[in-house]
């Protein structure tokens, strides 16, 4: 998944380097405790990437299954600007 990887004491003491490292190349970063990956380091645009690509996920999931993915214009319209539409 990621080539790069640091030990959490690695890591804590290289923070900063390393997150400025992720976020210019968007390579991952993996922080590894006793050998065993802990977590990953992402980029902003790869974090914002995933999760978009989550949400698409979860929503072609709800259209499978038949049920009603969106809102209402009215409805979008009360969330956003907290009232009825005139």
């Amino acid at each position: 998944m990621t080539e790069a990887a640091y030990s959490i004491v690695e890591a804590r003491a290289r923070l900063g380097a390393i997150a400025r490292e992720v976020s210019a190349t968007r390579e991952p970063v993996a922080i590894t405790d006793h050998g065993q990956t802990v977590a990953i380091l992402l980029s902003p645009a790869d974090a914002l990437e995933l999760q978009e690509l989550r949400a698409l996920a979860a929503y072609r999931a709800r259209q499978g299954l038949g049920e009603d993915a969106g809102v209402s214009h009215d409805e979008a319209y009360r969330r956003v600007f907290g009232g009825a539409e005139v």
